[in-house]
């Protein structure tokens, strides 16, 4: 999923090799473009983010000045945002059109979530003004479950309809029809949230449960999983309605035979809901 000037994410993960998909395109791209990058490490060094970037296929050396990994120096919520928007003003001073920054969580499992909070209220007003564009990242393995997705509700802010956001995936409710509209990317990194929300929903609606897909770009074998095993394991009576599914996942989902999974309803591409 391609980021701009005044947007403002998430991605958890589990190992590094989760966080590729998500953070090599976004430094990669901003290189190959008008944007400088800034990369900000809590409990990696930051000679490990570099070896992680080169392994991603992107040279920091040939990028110097323009691509900057550092420590944080500081987890002063005033602080860090006072130092970010001076690297974003920076950053359009010396002809960029924004500034990309990446930084690491951890320090919030520390400070605590009013520390956390405060951050985020603040740091939104840099994105919102176009300087800056930012991918937060949470580390599973440091973040209890229940505070993770706390944090990440924080992350968010207020929308009460958005279960998710990260880089590559974007989930929200709706009314109308009842279940999920899915945006984005679903592969491993995203295949658990698809299911939580999944879950949430089957819970939440009385009568069938519906999932847009007109969106999506990409889906794995795993994301796949979900959806049947969540519509096999629906009541006798309901089913859940996967509409404007792209005729290639389309495709897929007649050779394994999953479109004869109980409960199991799929509408291709040109579908539209109607009550």
């Amino acid at each position: 999923m391609r980021m701009g000037p005044g947007e403002h994410r998430s991605v958890a993960f589990s190992d590094e090799a989760e966080l590729e998909p998500v953070l090599a395109p976004f430094v990669s791209e901003g290189l190959a473009g008008r944007d400088k990058v800034l990369y900000i490490t809590d409990v990696t060094h930051p000679a490990v983010a570099v070896g992680l970037l080169r392994g991603w296929g992107i040279d920091p050396d040939a990028h110097a000045g323009r691509l900057e990994v550092r420590a944080l120096g500081t987890s002063d919520p005033d602080v860090m945002v006072a130092e970010l928007t001076e690297a974003a003003h920076r950053a359009r001073a010396e002809g960029y059109r924004a500034l990309r920054f990446t930084g690491e969580m951890s320090w919030a499992v520390r400070e605590g979530t009013e520390t956390l909070t405060a951050f985020e209220t603040q740091v939104q007003a840099v994105f919102d003004s176009g300087l800056a564009m930012g991918v937060c990242q949470y580390d599973r393995r440091v973040f209890p479950p229940v505070t993770l997705s706390e944090l990440q509700r924080l992350h968010t802010g207020t929308d009460v309809d958005l279960e998710f956001d990260g880089a590559l995936l974007r989930i929200r409710r709706s009314a109308r029809p009842p279940g999920l509209d899915l945006d984005g990317e679903i592969d491993a990194n995203g295949v658990g949230e698809l299911a939580r929300a999944l879950s949430s929903a089957v819970r939440r609606e009385r009568g069938d449960v519906h999932v847009d897909m007109g969106r999506i770009s990409f889906i794995d074998l795993s994301g796949l999983r979900v959806l049947v095993d969540t519509a096999t394991a629906l009541a006798e009576g309901r089913s859940l309605v996967l509409n404007r599914v792209p005729e290639h996942v389309v495709q897929l989902i007649r050779l394994i035979g999953w479109d004869r999974a109980p409960g199991l309803r799929v509408r291709g591409g040109g579908a539209r809901w109607s009550p």
